[in-house]
Formats: C-alpha cells, structure tokens, sequence
C-alpha cells in the first residue's frame, strides 16, 4: 500500500506541471473598440484581427495584423495594424497603424471634408485602454495646415 501511495504522490506533480506550447496557434477574431477624441469626437472601431500565439521560457507571445474600419461623430477612418499585445500582460500592448481618415460634419481642430494620411501609435497600458496618437498629412487641400497630429482616449482598437 505505502508503494502505491509514493508512486501517487511521484506521479501527480508530473502531470501537474505546465507543458510549454511552443508551436504557432493561428486565430481569426473579431476587433472593436470605442474612442473619444480629436478630430472624430467620437468613434467606434469594428475589424478583424488576424495573427498567431505562441509560448516560449514561460511567456505567452504574439503576432497580429489588424483591419478595421472606423466611423465617427465628425470623420471616419480605415486602418491595417500591426498588432502586439498578451493576453498573459492583462492586457497591455501595443499597435502601429497606418490609417487613412476623412473628416464631415464638424470635426474638432480641422475643416470638414478633407482626407488624410499616416501613422498613429496605440498605447494599451492595462486592459486594453488607452491613448491614440497620431501624424497625418492631408492629401486634398492646398491650406496652409497640412500636417494633423491626433489624439484619443479609448478601449480596444
């Protein structure tokens, strides 16, 4: 009976432990976000995301692309990212977008009906909330502001 029991005891940490998956998990998910800020006011982002997961010394690793769309109160923007975030990081990380924006209405800190392009940064510092900045060029006006720097506040994409 005592052999049984140590083999028990030997055999349950054994199959207790974590086993590290190391080999590439491809996902296709859906992407959403909200954001308040200049020049949209506000806005809801919906997209997909594409990417894979992985696990290496005992980290949760990513790699991600995202396309989404972006309708606004005052603009509308379209977006591809490249997207770095881990679930095991509660939710922190990062994306650099390309993203081409087209402003109406009455838009915060630019004239309505221009279109422009660029890059932004998103900051996600903990669950997936944070800061957008952004420089982008306008592509359909001879004014002298051409240059656009943008800022939001948001959750998700």
């Amino acid at each position: 009976m005592s052999v049984l029991l140590a083999t028990l005891a030997a055999w349950v940490p054994l199959h207790a432990q974590r086993v590290e998956d190391t080999l590439p998990r491809t996902h296709i998910v859906p992407a959403f976000g909200i954001r308040a800020g200049t020049p949209q006011k506000a806005s809801v982002a919906l997209g997909v995301l594409l990417g894979e997961d992985w696990q290496k010394n005992g980290r949760e690793h990513s790699r991600n692309v995202a396309l989404f769309a972006e309708p606004g109160i005052a603009g509308g923007r379209a977006s591809l990212a490249y997207v770095e975030h881990g679930y095991g990081t509660f939710g922190s990380g990062y994306a650099l977008a390309g993203t081409v924006l087209r402003t109406w209405e009455d838009p915060w800190t630019v004239k309505p009906n221009l279109t422009y392009v660029g890059g932004e940064v998103i900051l996600w510092p903990i669950v997936f909330v944070g800061p957008r900045i952004g420089l982008l060029r306008a592509i359909n006006t001879s004014r002298d502001r051409r240059w656009l720097v943008t800022f939001d506040l948001g959750i998700g994409l």
